[in-house]
């Protein structure tokens, strides 16, 4: 088979949503996942898959951009609490992209798009917005035309939260104030689709259609599935973000910046359709842990 985009972090929320289409568009592609049950929720939508971890096994990707007319990477190691793997966020979202960068080098791949996300650049105290950044840096230092598509949030990383709120309870950092435009996953793989059409270039900060204070999206959360907002203060938060820092670093890199992120801004340009209250309607609650 002939392909000619190769996308890395396929089988994820945001890669499966680009998969499903790149085939609705009839655009061959590679797709790149780092296990089994990642390729089996790819066979639907190309034959072409690669099963390696490009952090780990940095030999398997030699060639995987060969052929390739572009490179889309959603590959990032998940921030959701309910998940853990032992590779850190430096190794996934770093290295991991930096070897695949080199085979594309080596290749002369003439296009690149890389979803980051919005922080990368700004807050280099929180190992996850760093370790976007320093990929996004050797991009940059490359000579590959490239777009960085930064989105402020997605609604599949706010999952967790339903899954709380499956438990009677969702949490409110603070005093909920704080105001975010996140995009359903499904909006932001018709955006990078655009991005690849246009050949985009530069740095984009990708929000979606509305505007909602946390305290509102938690409201909403709890019309859905019924819970009790629980308000946890700054200052005990911060304690609940430090003790995990003795026994599991990636726990503490998550709710470290989890914090941040519920307490500032998080406002993109707007795009897309979906409503965060008609993206919540689609959640099956028997489908969350």
């Amino acid at each position: 088979m002939n392909s000619s985009v190769l996308l890395l972090g396929a089988s994820g929320a945001l890669g499966l949503e680009i998969a499903k289409r790149l085939k609705r568009d009839l655009i061959p592609f590679r797709a790149q996942t780092s296990s089994q049950e990642g390729m089996a929720k790819l066979l639907p939508y190309t034959n072409d898959i690669w099963v390696v971890d490009p952090a780990n096994n940095p030999e398997e990707v030699t060639g995987i951009t060969l052929g390739m007319d572009a490179v889309i990477s959603g590959m990032g190691k998940s921030v959701s609490l309910f998940t853990n793997s032992p590779d850190t966020f430096n190794e996934v979202d770093h290295v991991g992209n930096a070897e695949v960068l080199l085979d594309a080098l080596k290749n002369k791949v003439p296009y690149y798009i890389y979803v980051s996300i919005k922080e990368a650049g700004h807050n280099d105290d929180f190992e996850i917005p760093k370790s976007h950044k320093k990929f996004e840096d050797k991009l940059t230092e490359t000579e590959i035309p490239h777009c960085i598509l930064r989105p402020v949030g997605m609604f599949s990383g706010l999952h967790d939260l339903a899954i709380m709120a499956k438990r009677k309870m969702i949490p409110i950092i603070g005093d909920g104030e704080a105001r975010t435009n996140s995009i359903s996953q499904d909006d932001m793989a018709e955006v990078v689709i655009t991005t690849l059409k246009n050949r985009t270039t530069g740095v984009q900060l990708i929000g979606g259609p509305e505007i909602h204070t946390r305290l509102e999206m938690a409201e909403m959360i709890q019309d859905r599935f019924g819970a009790k907002i629980v308000k946890i203060p700054k200052t005990i938060a911060d304690i609940g973000a430090f003790l995990p820092r003795f026994f599991d670093k990636n726990f503490y890199d998550k709710t470290s910046f989890f914090k941040y992120i519920c307490t500032h801004d998080m406002i993109g340009d707007k795009h897309g359709v979906m409503t965060f209250k008609q993206y919540l309607q689609g959640i099956n609650e028997n489908d969350l842990p």
